[in-house]
């Protein structure tokens, strides 16, 4: 991936996380639990992994990279935003 590339990416990852936040505040203003929002986000992440890995086994090792990465970037004091 080129700098540029990244730059693109991180800036559309950043724009899905707002995205996401602020339909998640708003289920918050109707009532539902923060718990059952966070499931539902991470079962749509296995879904959209299913839809770029076809395989349940491996849409489950695709978030696991994601998450390392986060890990990884949280280890080197960098901000993922």
């Amino acid at each position: 991936m080129t700098l540029e590339e990244e730059s693109a990416s991180l800036r559309i990852i950043a724009q899905c996380r707002d995205f996401n936040l602020r339909l998640a505040e708003q289920q918050a203003l109707q009532g539902f639990r923060l718990d059952d929002v966070a499931i539902g986000s991470v079962e749509t992440s296995f879904a959209l992994g299913l839809s770029l890995r076809g395989e349940a086994h491996a849409a489950i090792s695709w978030m696991r990279d994601v998450l390392d990465v986060m890990e990884d970037a949280l280890a080197a004091k960098a901000t993922v935003q």
